[in-house]
C-alpha cells in the first residue's frame, strides 16, 4: 500500500493563475469552467479562501500566456541556424 504524503505549500495567486491557465488550455475547458459549482467546491475543499478568478480573467491570461509564447517561439525560430520546415496533416481524421 502506497504511503500517502500532505503538502503545507500555500501555492500564491500567480501560481495558481498560472496551473489554471495551462489547465484550460491544455484540457481544453471552457473559461466559464470557473464558474461551475462543482469546480468551484473543489478547489476550495481544504482551503476556503483560494481565490478562483472569474471567466474574462482567464481568457485574458490565456491570451497573454499565448502572445507570450508565440514571441519566445518565434525567437527560436529565427534564431535557428539550419532550415526549418512546416507542414499540415490534412488527412488525418479519427474517421480514417
Amino acid at each position: 500500500k502506497e504511503k500517502v504524503t500532505y503538502s503545507h505549500w500555500q501555492h500564491t495567486r500567480a501560481e495558481t493563475k498560472a496551473k489554471l491557465v495551462r489547465w484550460v488550455s491544455e484540457s481544453l475547458r471552457p473559461f466559464e469552467i470557473v464558474k461551475d459549482k462543482g469546480f468551484q467546491s473543489l478547489m476550495k475543499t481544504g482551503r476556503p479562501e483560494y481565490y478562483i478568478p472569474s471567466p474574462s480573467t482567464v481568457a485574458r491570461d490565456v491570451r497573454l500566456v499565448f502572445a507570450w509564447t508565440r514571441v519566445q517561439i518565434a525567437r527560436m525560430i529565427k534564431g535557428y541556424p539550419g532550415k526549418v520546415n512546416f507542414t499540415t496533416d490534412s488527412w488525418t481524421s479519427p474517421n480514417h
